[in-house]
């Protein structure tokens, strides 16, 4: 079965909307090509449509080399949706690429984690949340999921969401978003109820607004309250105004347009 390339948009975008496609840029010079070329090539025949091979020779697309950033062959790239979700670079056995597969390939559980991950960055947390839970009830040993569950749960029920990330081992690979539901479950615990005896100053009224802010998942309001408090006192909150901030730009990523937007005045701000 030939797995050549014979047009990218149609054989690797388009068909990646309906089917994974692995692609494998190589050359025929490439020693590390040769060894890894006929394992995928095997997989992929073992693979009964599950995913599909398609090779491109950098010789002849120099042009396709370029585009995806190819500095070393082999690499490959997994197209699904039409964009790469993963990839790797260098000869690896065969038991080794069959890992990868098995921890790369979309499943119905992946799909769903990532229209989660999509609903949220567009404040549309509630229905991630109604999306992952019934996931992380059935399989509640899933570390990552867990995380992601407990993110998308803060906003409506903040306690639950730590509960959700309780159980995750120490050194986590997911601490980062741990640390994202601990602040902001803090932080609305405050503003729900504030420290006994507290009189509240305009610095305070605007961290509280703010906070309203956030669980209402206006990210925009939220950060401009929060860099106003940063730029009078920096260290606000026993630094939890920094903490939450950050966990703001984590939480949308770091490529959102608003963290584009605020992340510079939070530096100067903390900074200053």
């Amino acid at each position: 079965m030939s797995h050549d390339l014979t047009d990218f948009d149609t054989d690797v975008i388009a068909r990646s909307r309906s089917a994974p496609v692995l692609v494998d840029f190589w050359a025929p010079w490439c020693g590390p090509c040769k060894m890894l070329g006929p394992v995928l090539e095997r997989l992929a025949d073992q693979a009964a449509g599950r995913w599909e091979l398609v090779k491109i020779n950098t010789d002849e697309h120099p042009e396709l080399a370029a585009q995806f950033g190819i500095r070393g062959i082999p690499n490959v790239k997994l197209f699904h949706q039409g964009r790469v979700v993963a990839e790797f670079a260098g000869a690896r056995p065969e038991a080794a690429v069959r890992g990868w597969l098995d921890e790369h390939l979309p499943t119905p559980q992946r799909e769903a984690m990532a229209t989660a991950r999509e609903l949220m960055r567009s404040g549309r947390s509630l229905e991630a949340a109604e999306l992952l839970r019934p996931l992380a009830d059935a399989d509640p040993d899933d570390d990552e999921l867990a995380a992601l569950t407990a993110r998308a749960l803060v906003f409506s029920e903040p306690n639950e969401a730590v509960a959700f990330i309780a159980e995750l081992p120490p050194a986590s690979p997911w601490d980062d978003t741990a640390r994202i539901v601990r602040e902001f479950a803090r932080l609305f615990a405050m503003v729900e109820s504030p420290p006994p005896g507290t009189e509240p100053a305009f610095r305070d009224r605007r961290y509280a607004a703010a906070g309203r802010a956030l669980r209402r998942e206006q990210y925009a309001e939220a950060l401009r309250g929060l860099v106003a408090v940063l730029g009078d006192d920096p260290a606000y909150d026993d630094g939890h105004a920094r903490a939450v901030t950050l966990a703001v730009f984590k939480h949308l990523g770091m490529r959102h347009p608003l963290t584009d937007e605020f992340f510079r005045a939070y530096s100067m701000a903390v900074n200053a």
